[in-house]
């Protein structure tokens, strides 16, 4: 073995990194080792919404852990701002969930009737209500529910983050230095090998490597059913912001980012591991857009992009030790929640690592549970 390290992290992006972080502040040495460039995976190529009632697939364990790490957000993104002097632009501009279905089966018939939202402070809007928050959406709206405390982040900048805070703490990242395979005897993972022959030992190895934890998982022998699901996103150039809130309408995504430009998304495509941006794609996130908001046809477009969330079949994630390989844990499949999910995550596999104790949030999540066909539902998120 070349090089040692208590930890080898295996990928560098939002979830990979908080576990990083979280273990290196409690003095352990970590390596992150990472494929490409940190943080240009699915990290990257979200629209930062932090949003935890909203695209949890009737899944209460996922809205369970999305509500607990989004109380988590205020004071671990200040933190991590104080500590490496990266600005997160970390803004609670609230949610407004369109209802523009009249069969849709989630939003209310009657709302002088209706119970209340799922959440405290949530609420629901009629179709008038909702124009006079947000004027420029002026299709055929009939309702909406507002979450006030739902946020935002400037997500490209996060995992850069975690990687500065890691190293300012003495941690070590290898960028551009694919895993190829996990090592290991007897039962025990003891490191991971590079595609450059590198071989990695630690005392535990954390798989946080996103869309492609599945393949390096089945390398191995290990049945880690993580799938790539494209998402691809576009961003109009504008100085005025169209919409005050974030927006979700379906699968329609829009972020108005406080300096910058309105993000738009997103697909939700089973096309293996393709990054690539197409037409098709591209037409129908701008036809859902302009469906609610008809004003933003005239505006100009300012870049597109796409990426690859990690997918699990039943749409919660893998956490937790890996049956049969001691020292192994799984970080990963977070779908669309991984930015929102990333401050929990980071604390609960940390202390599991350091302490061997499973938080009972994360026993829904835990690996080789039975979790059924890999359905491909939509939703909008992050």
């Amino acid at each position: 073995m070349d090089r040692v390290s208590d930890v080898v992290v295996i990928g560098g992006g939002a979830i990979g990194g908080s576990v990083a972080w979280a273990l290196a502040r409690r003095g352990v040495s970590v390596t992150v080792v990472e494929a490409g460039r940190i943080g240009r995976g699915a990290s990257w190529a979200s629209a930062g919404v932090l949003a935890p009632d909203w695209n949890v697939h009737d899944q209460p364990a996922l809205a369970e852990l999305a509500s607990a790490s989004l109380a988590l957000w205020p004071d671990w993104v200040a933190e991590l701002e104080d500590w490496t002097g990266v600005g997160l632009n970390f803004r609670r501009d609230g949610l407004l969930n369109l209802w523009v279905d009249p069969e849709a089966s989630h939003l209310p018939r009657d709302l002088a009737t209706e119970p209340p939202p799922r959440s405290p402070g949530q609420q629901w809007l009629g179709a008038a209500e909702v124009r006079a928050l947000e004027p420029g959406l002026t299709g055929p709206i009939l309702g909406g529910v507002l979450s006030p405390d739902d946020a935002q982040v400037d997500n490209p900048r996060l995992a850069p983050a975690l990687a500065r805070a890691l190293s300012l703490l003495g941690g070590r990242i290898l960028a551009g230095t694919p895993v190829v395979a996990l090592t290991g005897s007897r039962g025990r993972c003891t490191g991971v090998r590079t595609a450059a022959g590198t071989e990695i030992a630690a005392g535990a190895v954390v798989l946080a490597a996103g869309a492609w934890s599945g393949p390096l998982a089945a390398a191995s022998g290990i049945d880690l059913p993580v799938v790539p699901w494209r998402g691809q996103m576009l961003a109009f150039d504008t100085v005025v912001r169209p919409v005050r809130h974030i927006v979700f309408c379906g699968e329609l995504v829009l972020v108005p980012r406080p300096h910058g430009p309105l993000v738009v998304g997103t697909t939700l495509e089973d096309v293996g591991f393709d990054a690539r941006v197409t037409l098709a794609g591209l037409h129908e996130v701008l036809a859902r857009a302009v469906r609610i908001a008809p004003g933003l046809g005239d505006l100009p477009l300012a870049r597109t992009w796409a990426g690859l969330r990690p997918g699990s079949p039943d749409h919660l994630p893998y956490l937790g030790p890996v049956p049969g390989w001691e020292g192994l844990y799984a970080a990963t499949g977070h779908g669309r929640k991984g930015i929102l999910l990333a401050p929990l995550t980071g604390d609960l596999v940390a202390r599991l690592v350091l302490e061997d104790a499973v938080d009972s949030r994360m026993e829904p999540c835990l690996v080789g549970r039975g979790d059924g066909p890999p359905p491909l539902r939509g939703g909008a998120g992050a």
